[in-house]
């Protein structure tokens, strides 16, 4: 009798992976070509992806991009590579993401109306880069005038104390 590790996958479980790799190909239409050709990728590959690419957003683009995805298919390494890759830029887009919102939310802090002398303490702790005096010289200038200009640069002298307490 058979086993079951040695059938062949179902033809739902193939369709799957089809459409999985053919996903794949959608997004690294978004890959630009230097980041792309440190992939590894075969020269056949690189050029179907930048025919995708180059094509115009329509029924050739769709013809175009399942070409690439045809191509990836026969090649499993391709696909793995490509996958690791989108995943590491996708982690570090939601990382800057996080970041930017916890910016956000420490210059609303600061700049509420009921603010507590613990968030300037806090964002000190935090980014020790910070010019507290001038951040709390905004704050309370934002808070008395509602100016979005003083809104808008406490974001900026936050964003860089944090690029520059970072390594």
């Amino acid at each position: 009798m058979e086993r079951f590790e040695d059938q062949a996958p179902s033809r739902s479980a193939a369709k799957r992976q089809a459409q999985h790799i053919e996903d794949l190909a959608r997004r690294m239409l978004d890959v630009a070509d230097s980041e792309a050709r440190r992939l590894g990728w075969e020269a056949p590959l690189l050029e179907a992806l930048r025919l995708a690419r180059e094509t115009r957003p329509h029924g050739a683009r769709k013809r175009q991009t399942k070409h690439l995805a045809a191509l990836l298919r026969r090649d499993e390494e391709a696909v793995a590579v490509a996958e690791e890759y989108l995943d590491q830029r996708d982690g570090r887009q939601r990382e800057q993401v996080k970041d930017f919102h916890q910016l956000e939310q420490l210059r609303d802090a600061l700049c509420a109306a009921d603010a507590q002398a613990g968030v300037l303490d806090e964002i000190l702790r935090l980014f020790p880069a910070c010019d507290g005096q001038k951040l709390a010289a905004l704050a309370a200038e934002f808070r008395a005038t509602g100016e979005r200009r003083c809104y808008r640069e406490i974001f900026r002298l936050l964003r860089d104390g944090a690029e520059k307490g970072r390594p």
